[in-house]
């Protein structure tokens, strides 16, 4: 029996104005049957002319433009379905070279990893999957003289180029096939550019799992391990960044101390949006205390400041571009601070505090309120 390989490859659409359609701020059509069936001809053309080996194999194509975060993803679940799709629509036959073009219907993909997301935001870049598939031999021959040719001549000609961003209602700039080895280069190179190696060497890490563990940390004090795919972050309260984090040696002053922790908290929310978003499974912990985990949508702690007669019951510290980065409540001569950690993080936070009967008025700084002296959170006065 013939051994079957399969090979990860993409057509990368740079667009004039990201995912914006000529007309409006739509996204790029869902190609139904007929026009998945033409998408795929003109790619397997241009495929052909680049590589003139590939008649020995199957082309699968997802007629949809995916945001990268879709594709590098642990399991690849893109590239997943579409070898499901291509072993089932042959069962039971021997291999032979074909096109298989999986278009939607009514909006719809048929399998649920092939549905685009609409919750990232539009990038310039969209990516169309191809699996090529054929005989072991084949594959592993095509393998390398592609991640040659790709560099070297993999551009799309003008005019299939246009009729492509045609059927997707989209504006391409530049269209070239790529391997999933140069999309995760020019990933690097993007996030190296704004100064966030280390999160593609975590991102790296969960989309190939290796067999050590990864730790990292960034300039800022960030820190992050990557275990068996799932990544590790260590979150910092301020009263913990402040005295005995990485904020320790921060200037000893209300705004600086403010202006570092934002920083500091901006990068963390970076990190766990981007991993979210490539799919990776991230367990938050406490800076404090590295062994526990934390599950719920925000995290509480007990500060060891004693409130003031003057302090408002609940106070919600906010910074510009960050929004709510906690919310300090004062009960029964004690302090507390609430931090959310997720999206619905601060529903959850406000939810609790109603529940626990916390009640009174609520302050609303526009800043963080720090005692400078402690160096610790503490509520606004009324």
């Amino acid at each position: 029996m013939t051994t079957i390989g399969h090979r990860h490859i993409l057509v990368a659409i740079e667009g004039e104005r990201g995912h914006d359609a000529p007309a409006g701020g739509n996204r790029p059509a869902l190609l139904e049957r007929s026009a998945a069936e033409q998408a795929l001809t003109l790619v397997a053309e241009e495929l052909a002319r680049i590589m003139p080996g590939i008649g020995r194999c199957a082309l699968s194509m997802a007629a949809a433009l995916y945001d990268q975060t879709q594709i590098l993803r642990p399991g690849m679940p893109v590239f997943a379905a579409l070898q499901d799709l291509q072993a089932s629509a042959s069962p039971g036959e021997g291999f032979a070279p074909r096109l298989l073009s999986i278009g939607a219907s009514r909006g719809r993909m048929p399998h649920r990893a092939l549905q685009p997301e609409t919750d990232t935001p539009p990038s310039a870049l969209s990516v169309l999957p191809l699996l090529v598939s054929g005989p072991a031999d084949a594959i592993d021959g095509l393998s390398a003289a592609m991640e040659e040719r790709f560099l070297e001549n993999g551009d799309i000609e003008a005019d299939a180029r246009t009729r492509l961003g045609s059927l997707f209602r989209v504006e391409p700039a530049h269209a070239r096939f790529m391997t999933i080895t140069d999309l995760n280069a020019l990933l690097r190179l993007q996030l190296e550019l704004f100064g966030f190696l280390p999160l593609w060497e975590l991102l790296d890490a969960a989309v190939n799992p290796r067999q050590r563990g990864l730790s990292v940390s960034t300039d800022s004090g960030l820190e992050f391990a990557c275990e068996d795919g799932v990544v590790h972050s260590f979150f910092a309260t301020f009263d913990w960044w402040a005295t005995g984090g990485a904020g320790r040696n921060a200037p000893a002053d209300g705004p600086g101390l403010q202006n570092a922790y934002a920083d500091w908290t901006r990068e963390y929310r970076r990190y766990i949006t981007t991993l979210s978003a490539h799919g990776v499974a991230v367990e938050q912990h406490p800076a404090s205390r590295r062994g526990a985990e934390l599950t719920e949508g925000f995290l509480l702690e007990h500060s060891a400041r004693k409130p003031g007669e003057e302090d408002a019951p609940v106070t919600e510290h906010s910074l510009h571009d960050l929004g709510t980065v906690a919310v300090t409540v004062v009960s029964g001569g004690r302090q507390m601070n609430f931090y959310p950690l997720r999206a619905d993080g601060l529903g959850s936070l406000h939810d609790y505090i109603r529940a626990q009967g916390y009640a009174g008025d609520t302050a609303f700084p526009g800043r963080l309120c720090v005692d400078v002296a402690s160096r610790r959170l503490q509520a606004d006065t009324l």
